[in-house]
């Protein structure tokens, strides 16, 4: 996938900026095992994000997330909270 700065320089968007303005919100990530991931920050030097799992928000969802950090590749987790 192409990075986010050049998506922004090539067509205009602001996807760098969207993604610092939502840090320590949540978002759906079906790569968690409860649905969800909270975004702890952005590296957009590296183009990735660094995330944690987060409980279900949902009654019948996962209430155990998993312990730690992990990085997604930033697109991924832009898609998570705009698309």
């Amino acid at each position: 996938m192409i990075h986010l700065k050049i998506q922004d320089e090539f067509n205009g968007t602001t996807k760098q900026k969207d993604l610092m303005q939502v840090v320590g919100n949540t978002f759906s990530d079906n790569y968690s095992s409860t649905g969800r991931s909270r975004l702890v920050k952005y590296l957009p030097e590296n183009d990735v994000c660094v995330i944690e799992e987060v409980a279900s928000e949902y009654k019948s969802g996962n209430k155990n997330p998993k312990a730690g950090q992990e990085t997604r590749e930033a697109w991924y987790v832009w898609n998570g909270f705009f698309y």
